[in-house]
């Protein structure tokens, strides 16, 4: 296991009650999978100005995304307050496909044998297939809609189950629960994620952290505690073109209504959803900046062939704006995730047993 220093070590922990001593060995054994970690610093595609670009290599994680290390915290907060009980409840989560494969990962492992991720019918089928081989149940909502079209058919069916089965959560195990990447308390893994690399780079003072923006759990977790940690970081957050949620959010303070999917990096800007259906702090994040998909698609190719990181199109996108970025400031150091692999975009799951 890795060890952590004073700061990691003694930073609160607020957990409701204790579980049996085989539930925290379980839980203990997903979380070790991703307590590692890693930062990669670009050092063959040149950055002007002395400038620095560290990543953070979730995409190495057990299923290929930085979800991997909310799901094992989100299924024990709703397991130690009661609210699910395993090989008993049936789980819910949406999905454009990295979170569903945590989720799916996380559930199997757990016990949980009735599994179920909602996820819009024009996602890349690698995501589909991944999140099926985990032996969890896929529901399409329609092609087009994105985030709009699953959160309305998770809402429907929770809905009908409550009608069907009765009882509250809690109290009827058997009632559909939805382990939501939403819930306030997931930005907790991010805390922590941001103070280990705080930890490893203990002579480095980060000026920026460039992320994206999906359900917004991660870039305001990870955002806020740089921002604790050096109250001059900068966070900003990169989205397509087409699609400017997050811009529209905090600077126009409404939704972007689009009527179908316009963009191509499937998992952030999720139009047609009002703003408490995010897990997004807007006080933490100081700029938007948007990108075209002709420069994003340089980043992935750019990150595959000198970098040998065949990552994601969202981390093409932050990336070439960390390029961008370098260019007009002077030996300042960025940060950003290698969110997922580049297969995750792809027609077939590579993995399929």
């Amino acid at each position: 296991m890795e060890s952590l220093c004073h700061t990691c070590r003694n930073r609160p922990r607020s957990n409701a009650n204790s579980l049996s001593i085989e539930r925290e060995e379980k839980y203990h054994a997903l979380t070790k999978a991703t307590r590692k970690v890693r930062l990669y610093r670009i050092q063959k595609i040149s950055i002007p100005n002395q400038n620095q670009i560290f990543a953070i290599e979730e995409w190495l994680n057990p299923t290929g995304s930085l979800f991997d290390r909310l799901y094992p915290h989100l299924f024990r907060i709703a397991e130690s307050h009661g609210l699910i009980v395993p090989a008993v409840t049936p789980v819910i989560e949406v999905s454009t496909g990295n979170a569903g494969a945590s989720f799916a990962w996380c559930a199997a492992n757990l016990g949980y044998t009735d599994c179920t991720v909602i996820i819009h019918q024009d996602a890349p089928k690698a995501r589909i297939e991944q999140i099926q081989s985990y032996g969890t149940k896929v529901l399409l909502s329609p092609a087009g809609q994105y985030a709009k079209g699953y959160v309305a058919k998770l809402e429907r069916l929770l809905s009908e189950d409550k009608h069907l089965k009765g009882g509250t959560i809690g109290t009827n195990p058997k009632r559909l629960y939805c382990v939501s990447k939403i819930n306030p308390r997931g930005r907790e893994v991010y805390y922590n994620l941001a103070d280990n690399v705080i930890c490893r780079l203990p002579r480095t003072k980060i000026d920026f952290f460039v992320g994206v923006a999906g359900s917004g759990t991660s870039v305001s977790g990870i955002g806020k505690r740089l921002k604790e940690h050096n109250r001059k970081t900068q966070v900003i957050v990169v989205e397509p073109q087409e699609n400017p949620t997050v811009y529209t959010f905090k600077f126009e303070g409404t939704a972007v209504e689009l009527p179908s999917m316009v963009h191509e990096i499937f998992g952030i800007a999720p139009f047609g959803l009002p703003y408490k259906k995010l897990n997004l702090d807007l006080t933490v994040i100081d700029r938007v900046e948007l990108i075209e998909k002709d420069v994003w698609k340089e980043g992935c190719r750019l990150l595959a062939k000198c970098e040998g990181k065949p990552v994601g199109r969202s981390s093409g996108a932050v990336f070439m704006h960390c390029l961008e970025l370098a260019k007009s400031v002077v030996r300042k150091n960025m940060l950003m995730v290698f969110y997922d692999p580049l297969w995750k975009y792809d027609e077939k799951y590579p993995f399929l047993k």
